[in-house]
C-alpha cells in the first residue's frame, strides 16, 4: 500500500500540472481571440466613421457655410446658396450658385424706385456705414437669416478703407448680402456740380473696387435729395448724372426715423422704450397706411447702436408676422440675380490704401 501511495503522488502531481498548463493556454487563448476581436470591431467602427465623415465632408460643399446653416431662399426671389460662390469673369461672387448667362436687368440706370415691385416682399436697407456695430447687426442677420442691402459710404462715419471698416464690408458681401453706394462722404447732391456728384461716386467705386473688385449698379442718395422735386434743375442734374454712370437710384417709402431721433441726442435723452414706441410706430402706420398686399422698402441706419440692438430685431420679427419675404432692394425690384447687382466684378487690389483722405 505505501508503494502503491508512492507511485500515485508523482503521477497525482504530474497531472496537476497538465491540467494547469492547459488551464493556462485555453485562458491565453481566450484572452488573445477576445483582443484581436475587439480590434476587428474597433477598425470595422473607425473604417465606418471615417466613411460616413467622408461622405459628410463630400455632400458639405455646396451647402452654405456652418456659421449660416439657413433655410433655402423662397425660389424666384434669391437663387440658393453656395459654400464657395459663383466665378464671374474670372473672379469670384461669393455664395450664391449661378448657372447659365445673367438676365438682362429689370431696373433701369437714373429711374427712381421707392417701394418694391415684387409681390410678397419686404427689404430692409442700412445707410451711413460700417460702423462699431455692424459686426453686431450681421450677427443678428446670419442668426435670422435674411439678406439685407447696406448703402455705404467712403468717408463719413469711418473711413472705408480703415481695416475694422473694411472687415465688416468684406463680411457683409461674403455673407450675400448686397452692397451699394451712399457717395463718399454724405453730401446734398444737389448742391454739388456734375463734376463733384461724379467725384463722389468715382471716390466710392475705386474704394469697393480696392476692397472687394466690385462696382455697384445701386446707389441711394443722401438725404434721397435729388428725388423729391418734380423735375426741378437740381433733381434733372442729380439723376440725369448717375444714368450716365450707370446707377440705379433706390430711394425707400418708409423711413423709420432712427437718424432724426439719435441726430443730436445724447443718448439716454430718450429712454430704450420711448425710443421703440416712436420708431415702431412709424413702420406700423406706414405699412397699415399702405394697406395689405403693399411692399416697401424700409430705410435703416446700422451707425446708431439702438437700431442694431431694438429697432432691428423688431422689425424683422414684425415683417415675417406679416408674411413677408424679406430680401435686399435690388431683389425685391426684381434683380435676383446677384450679377445685376454690380456694374463690374473684378479681382480687388492687392495693395489697397488703409487710410483716407478728404
Amino acid at each position: 500500500m505505501t508503494t502503491d501511495k508512492g507511485e500515485k503522488k508523482p503521477m497525482q502531481t504530474k497531472n496537476k500540472i497538465l491540467i494547469a498548463v492547459a488551464s493556462i493556454i485555453v485562458v491565453a487563448g481566450i484572452a488573445v481571440g477576445i483582443y484581436f476581436g475587439v480590434r476587428k470591431n474597433d477598425n470595422n467602427s473607425n473604417n465606418s466613421n471615417s466613411s460616413s465623415d467622408n461622405s459628410q465632408a463630400g455632400s458639405s460643399s455646396s451647402l452654405i457655410p456652418s456659421s449660416t446653416t439657413a433655410a433655402p431662399q423662397p425660389t424666384g426671389v434669391l437663387p440658393p446658396p453656395a459654400q464657395n460662390g459663383t466665378m464671374v469673369n474670372g473672379t469670384l461672387l461669393p455664395y450664391y450658385t449661378l448657372t447659365g448667362p445673367a438676365p438682362a436687368p429689370v431696373t433701369t440706370a437714373g429711374t427712381v424706385y421707392t417701394n418694391c415691385v415684387v409681390n410678397g416682399t419686404y427689404s430692409i436697407s442700412y445707410d451711413d456705414g460700417p460702423s462699431a456695430y455692424t459686426h453686431e447687426l450681421l450677427d443678428l442677420l446670419d442668426k435670422e437669416q435674411i439678406k439685407v442691402t447696406f448703402f455705404v459710404n467712403g468717408n463719413n462715419d469711418g473711413c472705408i478703407y480703415d481695416p475694422k471698416v473694411r472687415s465688416v464690408i468684406k463680411r457683409a458681401y461674403e455673407s450675400g448680402h448686397q452692397i451699394a453706394s451712399h457717395t463718399w462722404s454724405h453730401p446734398q447732391l444737389t448742391t454739388l456740380s456734375v463734376e463733384q456728384i461724379t467725384v463722389q461716386m468715382k471716390r466710392v467705386e475705386q474704394a469697393l473696387l480696392d476692397i472687394l473688385g466690385i462696382v455697384p449698379r445701386y446707389m441711394r442718395p443722401p438725404f434721397g435729395d435729388g428725388t423729391f422735386g418734380n423735375g426741378n434743375a437740381g433733381d434733372v442734374k442729380v439723376q440725369s448724372t448717375l444714368k450716365s454712370l450707370g446707377y440705379v437710384i433706390a430711394t425707400w417709402d418708409i423711413a423709420t426715423t432712427d437718424a432724426d431721433i439719435d441726430d443730436n441726442n445724447p443718448t439716454h435723452k430718450l429712454s430704450d422704450a420711448a425710443l421703440a414706441k416712436i420708431e415702431q410706430g412709424v413702420v406700423t402706420s406706414a405699412v397699415n397706411a399702405a394697406g395689405p398686399g403693399a411692399n416697401h422698402m424700409q430705410l435703416m441706419h446700422d451707425t446708431y447702436q439702438r437700431t442694431v440692438t431694438q429697432l432691428s430685431p423688431w422689425s424683422i420679427g414684425y415683417i415675417k408676422g406679416l408674411g413677408y419675404k424679406i430680401v435686399p432692394v435690388a431683389a425685391c425690384l426684381g434683380d435676383t440675380d446677384p450679377r445685376n447687382w454690380y456694374q463690374t466684378l473684378t479681382t480687388p487690389s492687392a495693395n489697397a490704401p488703409t487710410t483716407c483722405t478728404a
